[in-house]
């Protein structure tokens, strides 16, 4: 049993930590068999460390099988390392990733850059904590009065991991790099199909923000013109004035977080995603899956992460539907591949692009869960994938309750497009949802 820790407090922190986990599962004999919740805490400096070192971490620890030795896996880490970071690392210095061998079984190594166990990981609940998570039961090799003691024995001095009131404020935070992440929806419409529109109440609006990033959401996705059938279409104009307020605020405030989540904006108008990628917005989501040329142009002059969607009209039509006598899984994926082959030419680069298969729009209750069945398909088209499943009406093949009650059944869907390696949930409810999730891993 090998326990590998990983940290990061430059940049992305979360997308740091998710690139590392990709390259490591990536190495040639090793085995990856647990992830442990991600931890965030002050920077252990040195006395009269530079102002500019002092930024928070992101840690966790992975547990894996190897048939390397410490000295070959060395050799591995440090050259993930180099490749996530061109700059050279200081000691206690910042850094884009730092992968630490942990703990080996109960082996005590010391030289040649190796330092197993650590001599301080008993005081250090940024690297304990996450130790404990997938080794509860390793026990501390190194003599002395914690010799013997199991990880969790030794985590028992720092009390509750969620307080912040450990060494360095160490806590764990709710957002995970073994899980999809994350979309948080933000209505700001009077016609929401799941009445959660928060148009003119600033304090609702704030409220479902502050429960979105509390519960992990990894993304907030602010909507201003509603899509579902009846829905009343807007001018671009119009759109932005329900946007404006609560995004400039929102901007206003991200630096109170401890995790700051990247912000979208859900709309098909150019001039909407143009004015919302001028505030700093991380992703347009397109309904409309990036039809109007004028969005391409948008697009190609900023570097955001654009969401294309399928459908067969907006707003919603229910009564224009997929073929009933053809594959709804074919169907999508055939236009998936054709709408990409037409980004490409338009110069979208692919690796900005995510799909949505477009759940509920135009198609029918069976469609819709034909495809959330068969969504490893859709892995085939090469670029990440979301999926907007929540509170839907395809819901009510299994439930009669109104769509603002059907969390449950949204997050059971989850699991499945989790187990299915899914890369993104779009959810109402990201507590509920992130937290079944979570637990479903750990019961694996």
């Amino acid at each position: 049993m090998v326990i590998l820790g990983l940290g990061t407090n430059i940049g992305d922190r979360l997308a740091n930590l998710r690139q590392a986990f990709y390259l490591i599962k990536k190495i040639d004999r090793l085995s990856i068999l647990q992830v442990s919740p991600v931890y965030i805490s002050d920077a252990l400096l040195p006395k009269n460390a530079p102002a500019e070192w002092d930024k928070p971490y992101l840690n966790l620890a992975l547990r894996c099988e190897t048939q390397l030795t410490p000295l070959e896996l060395l050799k591995q880490t440090k050259q993930i390392e180099k490749r996530l970071s061109n700059a050279v690392k200081e000691h206690w210095g910042p850094r884009v990733i730092d992968i630490d061998l942990l703990a080996w079984d109960d082996l005590i190594l010391y030289g040649n850059g190796l330092h197993i166990p650590h001599e301080h990981l008993h005081e250090r609940p940024f690297a304990l904590w996450p130790l404990a998570d997938v080794a509860p039961r390793w026990r501390y090799p190194l003599p002395g009065t914690m010799q013997g003691k199991t990880a969790n024995e030794l985590t028992m001095q720092w009390g509750s991991r969620f307080t912040g009131t450990a060494p360095l404020r160490t806590q764990q935070i709710p957002q995970r790099i073994d899980t999809p992440q994350w979309v948080g929806i933000i209505n700001l419409t009077p016609d929401s199909f799941s009445s959660d529109g928060l148009l003119n109440n600033e304090d609702s609006a704030w409220k479902k923000i502050h429960n979105l990033v509390t519960a992990g959401a990894d993304i907030l996705d602010f909507g201003a013109e509603a899509t579902g059938p009846n829905a009343t279409p807007l001018t671009p104009e119009e759109e932005w004035k329900r946007l404006a307020p609560l995004l400039t605020q929102t901007f206003a405030k991200k630096t109170n977080w401890l995790v700051s989540p990247k912000i979208s904006v859900d709309t098909r108008h150019a001039l909407v995603a143009e004015k919302a990628l001028a505030l700093g917005v991380d992703w347009i989501n397109d309904v409309s899956g990036l039809e109007d040329p004028a969005m391409h142009q948008v697009i190609n002059s900023h570097r955001c992460d654009v969401v294309f969607m399928h459908h067969l009209g907006i707003p919603v039509n229910k009564n224009h539907y997929l073929p009933l006598n053809q594959d709804p899984t074919q169907c999508v994926y055939q236009w998936a591949e054709q709408r990409l082959k037409e980004l490409e030419k338009a110069r979208i680069n692919p690796s900005r692009l995510i799909f949505d298969p477009g759940i509920g729009y135009g198609k029918t209750a069976e469609q819709s869960l034909e495809i959330i069945k068969n969504i490893d398909v859709f892995h085939k088209l090469g670029i990440r994938l979301l999926v907007g499943h929540s509170r839907k009406s395809f819901l009510t093949k299994f439930t009669s309750k109104p769509a603002e009650k059907r969390d449950i059944e949204t997050m059971l869907i989850s699991l499945h497009l989790a187990k299915k390696s899914v890369d993104y949930l779009r959810v109402h409810n990201v507590e509920i949802n992130a937290q079944g999730v979570k637990i479903a891993n750990e019961m694996a």
